[in-house]
């Protein structure tokens, strides 16, 4: 799991979502996410202004984020007014729970910026790079085992006597 602290801009209320920005000294700060945005992280308590924090970084598979309407399950999702999660055609991801508003749902994050576009086309190929140097020879390998005997041959023809 990855650390780092970070400079709250803003009191937030708990499990909302926030986004990440440097200031002027780039130092890593955090704010409640802006309506339509691609939230970075989220809250899981009350932040202060001002207050320093220590930000892990787990790789949940899901957050529990407070909603600001009422939602279905599977419902796709943006951020909303405060970092809450409300009803979208295209968002950030989707809820597996239904949830009524002011409740905990439980966030699927599918993009990490708006939504994903098509694919664009294949590249040329490009063309064949120079021929590596030959490498070093390598060290003579171990002698083997000494195989088996093999079958007697034919019996050759009689050398002539004299």
């Amino acid at each position: 799991m990855a650390k780092f602290n970070a400079k709250v801009t803003e009191p937030v209320k708990a499990n909302r979502l926030l986004t990440f920005s440097n200031d002027e000294d780039g130092n890593a700060q955090l704010s409640v996410a802006e309506e339509g945005g691609s939230p970075d992280f989220f809250s899981v308590r009350e932040l202060d202004k001002d207050e320093d924090v220590t930000v892990n970084v787990k790789g949940d598979t899901y957050w529990y984020i407070e909603a600001g309407e009422d939602l279905a399950s599977g419902q796709l999702v943006e951020i909303g007014e405060g970092g809450t999660v409300v009803p979208s055609e295209s968002g950030v991801g989707y809820v597996v729970n239904a949830v009524k508003s002011g409740n905990l749902a439980q966030l699927i994050r599918t993009s990490g910026a708006g939504s994903v576009g098509e694919q664009g086309p294949r590249g040329e190929r490009g063309e064949k790079g120079p021929t590596g140097d030959k490498g070093p020879d390598g060290d003579q390998g171990p002698v083997g085992e000494k195989g088996p005997t093999g079958d007697k041959g034919p019996d050759g023809d009689p050398a002539p006597t004299e």
